[in-house]
């Protein structure tokens, strides 16, 4: 039960490559690039603005929990890779898009996968798979 109060962290990676938007990625749809560092803990999904966004840096921060996640999706655009969310933030329904470049796409798979998991299974299986690499270390 102590697990459950502790904040883990997952998964992270660093703003090179990386823009963020606040809507469905469109031609006409303002992006922020290379300014913000991605974060997956066990409880949610945020972002935490890095010293190159001077000016932007509250509106950069976001916070998702999984629960309040209503949708994801998975998709290409324009030769970048795509995590849509879509979370209820109290009455309101809001969207976030996460893309990477061609050179770093990997991170939005893995962010794929750990969104698409029930909060409860994430620590589960990251604990597991840390278990399994630590195994196969020492046969080695």
């Amino acid at each position: 039960m102590a697990d459950d109060a502790q904040e883990t962290e997952l998964y992270s990676f660093d703003p090179t490559g990386v823009g963020i938007c606040f809507r469905r990625p469109g031609f006409f749809v303002p992006r922020y690039e290379n300014s913000t560092r991605i974060i997956l803990t066990n409880r949610r999904i945020c972002s935490c603005p890095t010293s190159r966004a001077l000016f932007f840096k509250d509106k950069l921060r976001f916070e998702v929990p999984y629960d309040a996640m209503v949708a994801t999706e998975h998709f290409s655009f324009s030769l970048r890779k795509v995590l849509w969310i879509q979370y209820r933030d109290g009455e309101k329904t809001k969207e976030i898009s996460i893309m990477c470049s061609i050179f770093n796409n990997q991170h939005i798979s893995r962010s794929c996968d750990l969104c698409s998991r029930t909060p409860e299974n994430i620590l589960r299986d990251f604990q597991f798979s840390a278990r399994a690499r630590t195994w196969q270390k020492k046969s080695l």
